[in-house]
C-alpha cells in the first residue's frame, strides 16, 4: 500500500540495520561469567536499546552494589569491539528501503543509543554510512532513550519536525523514544521481546524494512 511521503526517516542502528545485537548479547554473556557476575538472561533482553548511563542504572537496580560495574563495562567493550570488528551484517531488507527512500528524495538519519562516533564506525564498515544525512548518537543529546531527545534533535537536524517523520525501532526504550517525538513509529522485532500490550500507542508493527519499498516506490 502506497502511504504519503514522510518528510524524513529517522533509523535506530544496532538489530534494526545492523545484526548487532545478538553479539552484543554474547559479550554480556561472556564478560559477565568470566567476571564471575553472570547476567541472567532477563536482565541481559532488558539491556538492549539502552545508552550507558540509562544501562548502568538498570544493572545497580538489578544487580545490587556488588555487581563490578567498571570492570563490566570495560572488559565488554574490548570483548563487543572485537566481535564487530570481524564484521556484523545488514539486516534484510536494509539496503533495499535505503535505495527506495534516496528514489524518492526523502533524507534520513540515525538515532541511536551508540555513541556517535563509534555509530559512524559500525555504519561505514556496514557500507551504509553514505545513506545517512546524520548519525545522532548518545552522545549529542542529554538524555538518552526512552527519552525522545535522539529522535528530537535528529529531525531538526534534517530540518523537519519530528511529527512529520518515520521512525523505526526493535528495542522498547528506542520505541518509547521515537512515538514520545511524535515521529510515526514502527517496530520491526529482533532479539528484544515486547509484549503488544507494553508497546506504545501508536506504534506498527512490521517484520522487515522491506516494507518501506512498498510504501514509496509503486507510485505514479
Amino acid at each position: 500500500m502506497i502511504r504519503p511521503l514522510p518528510d524524513a526517516v529517522i533509523f535506530d542502528m544496532d538489530g534494526l540495520l545492523i545484526d548487532s545485537e545478538r553479539l552484543a548479547r554474547a559479550s554480556t554473556l561472556a564478560v559477565s561469567e568470566q567476571l564471575g557476575h553472570p547476567i541472567p538472561e532477563p536482565v541481559a533482553m532488558r539491556m538492549i536499546g539502552l545508552g550507558n548511563d540509562a544501562l548502568e542504572r538498570m544493572l545497580r537496580d538489578e544487580l545490587g552494589a556488588k555487581f563490578p560495574l567498571k570492570q563490566f563495562r570495560n572488559t565488554w567493550n574490548e570483548h563487543y569491539g572485537a566481535l564487530v570488528a570481524k564484521g556484523v551484517p545488514v539486516k534484510a531488507g536494509v539496503l533495499e528501503a535505503l535505495t527506495a527512500l534516496a528514489a524518492a528524495n526523502v533524507p534520513c538519519a540515525v538515532a541511536t543509543s551508540t555513541q556517535t562516533r563509534l555509530a559512524h564506525h559500525k555504519l561505514e564498515n556496514a557500507g551504509l554510512l553514505h545513506h545517512f544525512s546524520f548519525v545522532v548518537g548518545r552522545d549529542a543529546v542529554v538524555h538518552g532513550k526512552p527519552a525522545p531527545d535522539l529522535y528530537l534533535h535528529a529531525a531538526e537536524q534534517l530540518g523537519h519536525r519530528a511529527e512529520r517523520c518515520w521512525a523505526f525501532e526493535d528495542s522498547l526504550p528506542g520505541l518509547t523514544a521515537a512515538a514520545a517525538s511524535g515521529a510515526r513509529t514502527h517496530w520491526v522485532p529482533d532479539l528484544a521481546h515486547i509484549h503488544v500490550d507494553d508497546l506504545p500507542a501508536g506504534v506498527e508493527t512490521i517484520d522487515s524494512l522491506h516494507h518501506i519499498c512498498s510504501w514509496v516506490t509503486t507510485r505514479a
